[in-house]
């Protein structure tokens, strides 16, 4: 039966051939990438019952007024063999429950269900409303449920337009150096000044191009004494890139613990003056000419390790006690209080995408020599290319090298220790830079 079959099929394709005619074609999925866009503007609440604090700096400070709205915006890639998506919202971090409702919400939705990988990144804006309930009063949940909600709907309706978006195109991975657009404020003075970017670019002429971007430095422009919601310069570099190229953009925090930041840029300070100075400077780099630049070849892997690590830290213990951080925790006798969380390693060609739960040391990635190094354990799997990408799918805080980890002997995490240590008392412990590292070298052995 099988040979007869056979006999048909090839009987079948001579006649086309006699006739002048080819068997109908299309493209397979490999052939190329499919990518969307959405993006979505997270209003203020306008007659919450509730306070709205700005978060990142001083605690139990209310929001004054609005310079530019917070959104989410949401990228959908894909290559036939796995879909994901890459949700930035501009915030100061998500912890993992946010994310955990985010994802049962994108999953119920019919057409997004089949997503392999969703990933919610927070840009690490300081000029945000607070998304984690730190920045409420001294022991006072400083979270408003209505602009959660707000939140949680606009990351879905932003998946939704990225999916409905979907178009088939090119993808490219460029690097840019930056020069005099950081700085450091704890010893050593360490941290990537690159740009990396993915630039989509569909088939059809009709559709916008899409660009990915990652830079590695905290979006406080605005410094410490705003009180304005706004998207900081991720924002006003997603803008200005927009304006000037009709490109779709959504942009991905680095590895910005240390504290990496971005230079004061006018004198005397001005703070709108500033943010706009220093977007002006981002966006043009990341529009120069790319110090490297190739096509990626259309292919998609993702792999997602869960893991835990020592919660240490006895203040976000107490706020964990409080139910202000709603982390999933765990006491044992013999370990203590465990807190579960996760990284995703994608790639997307010949280039890796470390998405890493919480501010990353840059020691951590490029190495000190004491302590475990992503891109040493990245080289060690072929990788050659290595983007890291902070504050996705949870917010521990800062991750640190251990061999410069150290806290105040009378109240650790309470008191900053002496010298340069403030770091130390928003990290979850010293033990979290180890589990993160065997964590990735797991993700990276199950994507190979």
């Amino acid at each position: 039966m099988k040979k007869s079959l056979r006999l048909i099929a090839v009987l079948s394709a001579f006649c086309l051939l006699l006739c002048g005619c080819r068997p109908a074609t299309k493209p397979e999925p490999d052939d190329f990438y499919t990518v969307g866009f959405g993006s979505v503007a997270l209003a203020v609440p306008a007659d919450s019952d509730q306070p709205l604090y700005i978060a990142g700096y001083h605690a139990g400070r209310e929001i004054t007024g609005v310079l530019d709205e917070q959104r989410a915006s949401a990228v959908w890639l894909e290559n036939g063999a796995a879909s994901v998506l890459l949700i930035s919202v501009d915030c100061v971090g998500l912890g993992s429950d946010t994310v955990a409702t985010i994802r049962k919400r994108i999953a119920a939705v019919p057409e997004l269900s089949r997503c392999d990988s969703v990933n919610v990144i927070a840009t690490h804006t300081h000029a945000g409303i607070d998304t984690l309930g730190l920045w409420g009063p001294i022991g006072v949940d400083g979270k408003n449920d209505d602009f959660t909600q707000t939140l949680i709907d606009g990351v879905v309706q932003a998946a939704k337009t990225a999916y409905a978006d979907r178009t088939a195109g090119t993808l490219t991975y460029s690097e840019t150096e930056t020069a005099f657009l950081q700085e450091d404020s704890r010893y050593p003075k360490q941290y990537d000044k690159n740009i990396y970017q993915l630039r989509f670019t569909p088939f059809d002429g009709e559709h916008n191009g899409i660009r990915i971007w990652s830079f590695a430095a905290h979006a406080e422009a605005l410094r410490s004494e705003n009180t304005q919601v706004s998207r900081d310069y991720p924002g006003a570099v997603c803008d200005l890139i927009t304006q000037q190229t009709g490109e779709d953009t959504l942009y991905l925090p680095g590895a910005i613990g240390g504290l990496v930041m971005t230079p004061v840029l006018v004198d005397p300070f001005d703070a709108e003056a500033n943010l706009q100075r220093t977007g002006e400077r981002i966006a043009t780099v990341a529009m120069l000419k790319p110090d490297r630049s190739r096509e990626l070849a259309p292919s998609v892997k993702v792999s997602r390790v869960i893991f835990d690590t020592q919660l240490e830290n006895t203040l976000f213990q107490y706020y964990r006690f409080l139910g202000i951080l709603q982390n999933d925790v765990r006491y044992t006798l013999f370990d203590g209080y465990r807190l579960q969380t996760e990284l995703t390693v994608l790639q997307l060609g010949d280039v890796t995408l470390a998405l890493l739960p919480g501010e990353v040391f840059p020691e951590l990635v490029s190495g000190t020599g004491e302590d475990p190094a992503l891109a040493e354990l990245a080289a060690a799997a072929g990788i050659e290319d290595l983007v890291v990408i902070g504050l996705a799918n949870d917010e521990l805080g800062y991750i640190l090298p251990p061999s410069v980890f150290v806290t105040d002997p009378a109240l650790p995490y309470v008191h900053e220790a002496e010298g340069d240590h403030y770091e130390e008392t928003n990290s979850v412990g010293p033990k979290v830079a180890v589990d993160l590292a065997e964590a990735f070298e797991k993700a990276l052995k199950a994507i190979a």
